[in-house]
């Protein structure tokens, strides 16, 4: 007898949220299948129903990121012309800062110290694809590789940062500040606070 659908989904579901739970915490080669299922109130042999082994939760968690981002950057950048002087740091951070609100936790989880090295090579990678097609660029750019790792080193850095704090500026302190880091750089930035 074939599984409701609706059941199949939630119990999918549940184990991908009892696998997050732990890799928040701890590096996936600590989390065990044992452990899942504890907190499932499953079986192992219902976590290998859906799942090969714990990667294989992880590849599902990053595959739906990656969708879910790649969707959301692709619908913003359709609905908005930039004209070229729009394409300031500011225009860039309201793209991508709502979405980096939204989908946060994962992001920095995934990016951080116990995150997948295979997923930061994606996300820099769709990154770079976002940035290269916002700033209207060729693939002759004169050190666009330079260009488009600065940009994304900062944005993220920066990003993750706010993140780590608890967002604990404001969207337009935010904003101000990478702006103002920007264009005058550390020095410059600080010179302008002190004035």
């Amino acid at each position: 007898m074939q599984k409701q659908p609706e059941v199949t989904a939630a119990t999918r579901k549940k184990i991908i949220d009892a696998f997050w739970t732990l890799y928040k915490e701890k590096p996936i080669d600590k989390i065990s299948i044992a452990e899942i299922s504890r907190i499932t109130g499953n079986n192992r042999g219902t976590f290998y129903h859906y799942f090969k082994d714990v990667y294989a939760v992880l590849d599902r968690i990053e595959d739906d990121l990656m969708n879910q981002v790649t969707a959301e950057v692709k619908e913003i950048l359709s609905d908005h012309l930039f004209e070229e002087a729009a394409r300031d740091i500011n225009a860039l951070y309201s793209i991508t800062i709502p979405i980096f609100k939204k989908h946060g936790e994962k992001i920095f989880t995934l990016l951080g110290k116990n995150g997948d090295p295979k997923f930061t090579s994606r996300f820099r990678e769709s990154s770079r694809a976002l940035l290269i097609q916002f700033w209207n660029l060729s693939d002759q750019t004169e050190h666009l590789d330079y260009l488009i790792e600065y940009t994304y080193s900062v944005m993220i850095g920066l990003m993750a940062k706010w993140y780590e704090n608890g967002n604990d500026l404001t969207d337009d302190e935010f904003f101000k500040m990478a702006q103002g880091l920007a264009a005058n750089g550390v020095l410059g930035y600080l010179k302008k606070q002190a004035g």
